[in-house]
């Protein structure tokens, strides 16, 4: 006999072709009645989007669509698929339709919100929430989507954060709510309340690593490892894949001075997301502290494979050529690179001047040292590297200036002694 399961409900015992009504399941009578084609099709939709079959939830949709013209639901599905295909102009034209055949859906607005954030449009997507907040002000889920939009969109905390709280008040289980509210009191300086959000987030939704990531960087903020430990550790159990905590615990333990621990850690993330970039670049300093170079070049390179914008790696790469003065043309395309990438950075200008002055390229190395040593706040080992290149090239005042000068910014810094060694062979210049 073939199998019918739930088709008993829909067309009875003719289904099945001559079996006996004793043979049919009994009716519930409180049971919903079955979904109406339109609604089958939508649902059938969803089913298939959620497994990332595209093609198939678009068939669904627009035969929902076909059998009921004016199903919003379908409409969103069909955006939602034009977006994730990359049609901007597709997905804004389904939801256009949506918003005229359903003007008074807090579903519907609350997606055209959304598709206004993400194109940056923060005025007319914060009008869109507030119209569902309108529609039904006992729903949480329009005031998280403006606390979102006043957070990353409009940079408002305060406002921000009095949706996350209404969001709260409507559905106190809302971990999301939490877990948004803890950033934004963690932003404002209020780690204890922070703390209790994330921790209430954690609680609610104990399968999501994010909240315990969160808190585990509460606890590196104020030093306390061990317990900043603990939390990724929560949250590599809340995911097991989830590699940035492995990132952050090997931070913690390089902090800690676990060098060897912190490497193990890395190199964890990498199995699991071998195209980690950030992981390639911790592993690339971790060996650069140990002077094991070429392994140390092999991470960078490995970073910037991954990453082509890794401007951390390229600086890098050009520092250790500087230092050993090797590969300077290749130092001189990275450095250069590195500033191209993140043109603000006085570290990075700073690594730039150093390459001249490995390069006997003294006259540009002064005034890109010069603008990176300007950089408020100063940095004590820029103003060093400056005094070194004034020295190098003769300007012993200027030498003498900029010793002096690192050294009132910090008394410990790497070529502190140098610096001191330095201003006790150059002649006696008054100082400035």
């Amino acid at each position: 006999m073939r199998q019918v399961g739930g088709l008993l409900l829909a067309c009875g015992v003719l289904c099945i072709g001559g079996a006996s009504p004793a043979a049919a399941a009994p009716i519930d009578m409180n049971a919903p009645p079955p979904p109406s084609p339109a609604e089958a099709g939508y649902r059938a939709g969803l089913a298939a989007l959620n497994k990332g079959d595209l093609n198939a939830a678009e068939g669904a949709f627009k035969e929902s669509l076909r059998l009921a013209p004016k199903q919003a639901q379908s409409l969103l599905g069909l955006a939602q698929i034009a977006l994730q295909k990359g049609q901007t102009t597709e997905a804004r034209e389904y939801l256009q339709k949506a918003l005229a055949t359903s003007p008074k859906s807090v579903e519907v607005h609350t997606a055209w919100g959304r598709f206004l954030f993400s194109q940056k449009a923060f005025k007319e997507a914060e009008a869109s929430f507030k119209k569902a907040v309108e529609l039904n002000p006992k729903t949480a889920v329009p005031h998280v989507d403006l606390g979102d939009l006043y957070w990353t969109g409009l940079h408002k905390v305060k406002e921000a954060g009095d949706a996350y709280r209404a969001a709260i008040a409507l559905d106190p289980n809302h971990a999301g709510a939490h877990y948004a509210l803890g950033n934004v009191l963690a932003s404002s300086g209020k780690i204890d309340e922070a703390m209790a959000e994330f921790q209430e987030a954690g609680r609610l939704m104990p399968d999501n690593p994010l909240s315990f990531e969160a808190l585990g960087r509460v606890h590196v903020s104020r030093k306390e490892f061990d317990k900043a430990l603990e939390a990724f550790a929560a949250a590599l159990k809340a995911n097991p894949k989830f590699v940035q905590a492995r990132l952050d615990r090997g931070d913690v333990l390089l902090a800690q001075g676990k060098d060897d621990k912190a490497l193990e850690e890395y190199g964890e993330a990498l199995k699991i997301a071998p195209q980690f970039a950030e992981a390639q670049v911790r592993i690339g300093m971790l060996h650069e502290r140990g002077k094991r170079y070429a392994d140390s070049e092999r991470a960078y390179l490995a970073a910037i494979e991954a990453d082509p914008k890794q401007a951390i790696a390229y600086n890098n790469l050009a520092w250790m050529a500087a230092e050993r003065k090797a590969r300077l043309d290749e130092a001189l395309a990275w450095a250069r690179k590195a500033v191209d990438l993140a043109p603000k950075f006085p570290g990075f200008q700073d690594t730039l001047g150093w390459v001249h002055r490995a390069r006997g390229e003294l006259d540009k190395a002064i005034p890109i040292l010069e603008k990176a040593a300007a950089v408020k706040p100063e940095q004590a080992e820029i103003v060093y590297h400056l005094g070194v290149v004034y020295a190098d090239k003769g300007k012993t005042h200027e030498a003498v200036k900029a010793f002096n000068k690192a050294l009132e910014l910090k008394k410990d810094f790497a070529g502190a002694e140098d610096a001191r060694r330095r201003l006790a062979s150059l002649s006696p210049s008054p100082k400035r």
